[in-house]
């Protein structure tokens, strides 16, 4: 009984000892430990104050002794969750889509479709280059829309494929104006076009109508130029091209007239 009460004691003396450990320096070496709540007792309070290399490595010795306890998902989940706080998004993907592929069944697996989305988006590049991540973080986003309509997170992911499309808009309406600048209009219509079809809603839309406007006008398809002023001005955001499109559209209905 004495030897049963002497072991409560040194568990629950546990995580001062690994504190202490820590803070002596040196590298981190996982705890040994004969109860997987121990484990995670462990891991979870270097988690919390912040220390998440150390707890990414008791929680993936956590998984690797104790495979098969009934919490693996959320040493798993978690686990994820420490490279996502250091920033190491490439990691922290793997580890989440590893807790939707072997825990199907688990209560974390709508946030690990969506977390995992969100870390494809943080390694995005800036819109000058390359765009392919931004493309999986948004068809991640839309599959997790898609399979889970009333989780808690579905206005957070809202705002995130906004976000998303906001970026890819920008990308696809930065080559249009490339092309107008440079007075290729076919090519500037074309990529102005599509901005609208895959981005509808967004600013980059809107500045798209209003650039298709003035090709129109330069061509002197006037009721073209019109018919694209009007989309601009119609747009609920404030963007300085709704002023240009109402001068615009003032002085073609005005040529109207009077030609008429």
């Amino acid at each position: 009984m004495k030897n049963r009460s002497n072991k409560q004691r040194i568990y629950h003396l546990l995580p001062f000892i690994f504190a202490f450990m820590v803070s002596c320096g040196g590298p981190y070496k996982t705890i040994t430990v004969n109860q997987p709540s121990r484990k995670l007792e462990i891991a979870d309070d270097l988690f919390a104050n912040g220390n998440y290399d150390d707890a990414a490595l008791e929680y993936k010795d956590y998984l690797a002794i104790f495979a098969g306890d009934e919490r693996c998902d959320y040493a798993q989940f978690n686990l994820a969750e420490c490279y996502r706080m250091n920033e190491e998004y490439p990691l922290a993907a793997v580890e989440y889509r590893v807790l939707i592929n072997d825990y199907g069944y688990s209560e974390y697996v709508d946030d690990a479709f969506f977390i995992e989305g969100l870390c494809f988006f943080k390694q995005s590049s800036r819109i000058e280059k390359d765009q392919t991540k931004t493309f999986e973080a948004k068809s991640r986003i839309a599959r997790f829309l898609r399979l889970f309509p009333n989780s808690p997170r579905r206005e957070e992911a809202q705002k995130l494929l906004e976000e998303i499309n906001s970026k890819l808009a920008k990308k696809k309406f930065m080559s249009a104006k490339m092309y107008y600048s440079l007075k290729h209009y076919n090519a500037a219509l074309l990529y102005f076009s599509r901005t609208i079809d895959l981005y509808e809603g967004t600013i980059e839309a809107a500045k798209s109508h209003y650039f298709k406007g003035k090709i129109f006008e330069k061509r002197k398809n006037i009721e073209e130029a019109i018919d694209e002023y009007k989309k601009v001005i119609s747009f609920g955001g404030d963007i300085q091209e709704k002023s240009d499109a109402q001068s615009s559209l003032n002085e073609l209905l005005k040529r109207v007239v009077d030609e008429g």
